[in-house]
């Protein structure tokens, strides 16, 4: 499972995790340090570092999308923000557009 740093910030805040512990899994996750490397850096036994990780993985599972989703984040003007997500909405609310898959369902769209 892949764990990017915006997943490991929102694990972090949700799992209150303090700065140390957030450092040791980033080490882990984004740099792919080995965990015994880590331990000796830390100061800790292995078996700590592997907890961590253990529980970075088991709180980014809860997060994991679907097969074929993915996620996306809306930053601008407001009205136009607002009418994506309609539009986003009427399209999840069309069985016919969720059946057929997203190139159909462009397809469909770009016919009159």
């Amino acid at each position: 499972m892949i764990v990017d740093e915006l997943l490991l910030e929102r694990v972090a805040r949700e799992r209150r995790f303090d700065e140390r512990t957030v450092e040791i899994a980033r080490r882990l996750f984004i740099g792919n340090e080995a965990p015994r490397k880590v331990a000796k850096e830390f100061a800790l036994i292995d078996k700590r570092i592997y907890a961590i990780r253990a529980e970075v993985l088991k709180q980014v599972e809860r997060y994991a999308l679907p097969e074929g989703w993915s996620e996306v984040t809306l930053r601008g003007p407001a009205d136009v923000v607002k009418a994506t997500q309609a539009f986003f909405n009427r399209r999840m609310q069309d069985p016919a557009v969720a059946a057929s898959g997203p190139v159909a369902g462009a397809a469909r769209q770009a016919t009159p």
